[in-house]
């Protein structure tokens, strides 16, 4: 016959056994929860239309930025960084033609708002009237 200890024993393990399956069983749920985080989408912050093109800004990109800053910055600055950096490589990807072709947009639009407001001169002939 078996010895009462040993049926205390067997039913210890027993109760240990259930207590190790509902702990796996819930190990596994949070795993699902995390598999399901990390498969969708971040949530996005802020969204941008800039030239036509859509910029989509996560919270991890304004997190991203600001752990670069040396001094604390207005949440909207580092939104706007945060842009800027998404800006930088979706031009970075593009063909060397077309850098160079938004470059010089870029540095027209410049040169055409500075005249406007002023703080540039149009042509030479304007700086040598002045004189």
């Amino acid at each position: 016959m078996i010895s009462e200890s040993f049926l205390e024993t067997i039913h210890a393990i027993q109760q240990r056994a259930t207590r190790v399956e509902h702990e796996a069983a819930e190990l596994r749920q949070q795993v699902a929860r995390m598999a399901e985080l990390l498969a969708s989408p971040a949530s996005v912050v802020a969204r941008y239309v800039i030239e036509g093109e859509i910029y989509e800004i996560t919270q991890s990109d304004v997190d991203a930025v600001k752990a670069e800053m040396v001094k604390p910055a207005a949440e909207e600055a580092l939104y706007e960084l945060a842009v800027v950096k998404k800006m930088a490589k979706t031009l970075r990807e593009r063909p060397l033609e077309l850098q160079n072709e938004h470059f010089f947009k870029t540095v027209e639009a410049i040169r055409a708002a500075a005249v406007a407001d002023g703080t540039a001169i149009e042509s030479e002939s304007e700086a040598a009237i002045d004189d």
